[in-house]
């Protein structure tokens, strides 16, 4: 049987299982939420259940990595303190030696590789990617993770630049394993020593010629025994399991520090059809009887276009509710995304205000521009002053294009789902059959219920009564 060397012990072999399961559980199920509009995608979130579940298993194995990392940094100082080990993992000048040789032997113009010692600038490289890597990932993690924690702190811009930071990271990583790390442990030579523990002599030759000129001299490393050894353990365990219960409660902190940002804005109330409320120039605000005398307070009437969407801008709101990043599903950058926190004629059962007037929100408003959302939803939520209401016979521009735009997953792009595209009115039409709801396919389908993007009754209600009124492109 040919020789071989002990490299890694079975702790060094357990933390490399850890980090080999959660990484990849990790980036199965975060590559999806990056690319969500991808087949592959969609396939492999309906595989676990759908994206809730997706994003549950994914913080379960963001958890088991970061309690890995803590018994990283406890092997560390196991290594460091107890044994005495030297730097092995330490960059230095003769790696960037080693580096620039493996580059001349790739090019043919030497003859043999480097001779590296226990840890080749290939390992060294590749470990503290690693190590930069989950710093980032961690850090920009706890910030999707607590989104309204992190708006109460930092600019709101923050969240959607950590969304980019950690899909980017993710696919750098995947992209690093795939490329380099299968490369050279897989592809150049297959290396088995991080689950066997030992390697053979032809390829310690080969990949850490200088540790097995050193073992062949009796001048490798061996962990001291003896009484300072035993004292320094003694010092070293109780301090270490101290260290790691603080980094253990700081995990917990991070997992549980608020609720995510998928339960952060309750569901808004649903209705069959919104009502319309015919309005003036202006609107009056619920008087306030006083023992001297009653109060009114005349709001002028605003649009969504003329007046809240500046309101939303300018208090940031569309930071964390907007095209970059709608949390709890609301977007407040579009009017068809703000009407999905509406009801129109009920400011009262419309969540938009509900957690405006909650006062615990990330972002405050003031009295003044509240009042102007109540009167904007109280006057039909209409697109702009004066307009017909939100709540008038529907339109495709509004509510319908805004209630179908999650269809578009499969119903657009280049090869739409049977052919039909939900992402303009002209093909949309394709699919209805003006004034007649049930010979419309559109509206057939999903009335006959269980299609993988079913519509709720609300929404099912609008559909009906747009198709029903001539299907028109503008409501109102």
């Amino acid at each position: 049987m040919a020789e071989r060397y002990r490299r890694f012990s079975i702790s060094d072999r357990l933390e490399h299982v850890a980090q080999l399961v959660s990484f990849t559980m990790l980036a199965v199920t975060g590559i999806p939420q990056r690319y969500a509009g991808a087949w592959l995608s969609r396939r492999i979130i309906d595989l676990f259940g759908g994206i809730e579940s997706v994003r549950v298993v994914h913080r379960v194995f963001a958890t088991i990595l970061m309690v890995a990392v803590v018994y990283h940094i406890g092997a560390i100082g196991y290594r460091k303190y107890v044994q005495r080990r030297p730097r092995e993992m330490l960059p230095s000048m003769a790696d960037l030696r080693a580096a620039q040789h493996s580059v001349r032997y790739l090019a043919g113009r030497e003859a043999k590789p480097p001779k590296q010692g226990r840890f080749t600038w290939e390992e060294k490289l590749e470990y503290y990617a690693l190590v930069w890597g989950t710093l980032v990932m961690v850090v920009s993690g706890f910030l999707l993770w607590n989104p309204i924690a992190t708006a109460k702190v930092l600019p709101g811009e923050f969240i959607p630049a950590a969304k980019v930071f950690h899909s980017g990271e993710a696919l750098l990583a995947v992209l690093a394993v795939i490329v380099w790390h299968m490369y050279h442990v897989h592809v150049r030579s297959f290396n088995t020593s991080m689950f066997t523990g030992t390697m053979s002599r032809k390829d310690m030759e080969h990949e850490h010629g200088l540790e097995l000129e050193q073992i062949e001299a009796g001048q490798a490393f061996t962990p001291p025994t003896g009484k300072a050894a035993s004292r320094r353990t003694r010092i070293y365990i109780p301090a270490a399991a101290g260290a790691a219960l603080i980094m253990m409660a700081g995990i917990w902190v991070f997992v549980t520090f608020e609720d995510t940002a998928i339960a952060t804005i309750d569901p808004p109330e649903q209705v069959e059809v919104f009502a319309p409320v015919e309005t003036t120039g202006t609107l009056v605000a619920p008087t306030t009887t006083t023992p001297v005398a009653a109060t009114t307070t005349t709001i002028p009437a605003v649009g969504w276009e003329d007046g809240l969407q500046a309101v939303f801008r300018n208090n940031r709101c569309t930071d964390c509710h907007g095209k970059a990043m709608a949390l709890g599903g609301l977007n407040l950058a579009t009017y068809e995304g703000t009407l999905g926190a509406v009801v129109a004629g009920d400011p009262d059962g419309s969540a938009l205000v509900q957690v405006m007037e909650g006062g615990d929100h990330a972002v405050v408003l003031t009295d003044e521009e509240i009042a102007s959302i109540r009167a904007w939803i109280t006057a039909g939520a209409p697109a702009t002053a004066g307009e017909g209401s939100a709540g008038g016979p529907p339109g495709w521009q509004s509510p319908v294009s805004g209630l179908l735009a999650s269809c578009a997953a499969c119903h657009g792009g280049g090869s739409p789902a049977a052919g039909l595209d939900l992402t303009t009115y002209e093909s949309a039409l394709a699919a209805v059959t003006a004034g007649d709801p049930e010979a419309s396919p559109l509206y057939a389908v999903q009335a006959a219920g269980g299609h993988p993007g079913q519509l709720d009754d609300a929404a099912l209600a609008v559909l009906r009564e747009w198709i029903a009124n001539g299907a028109p492109e503008a409501g109102g």
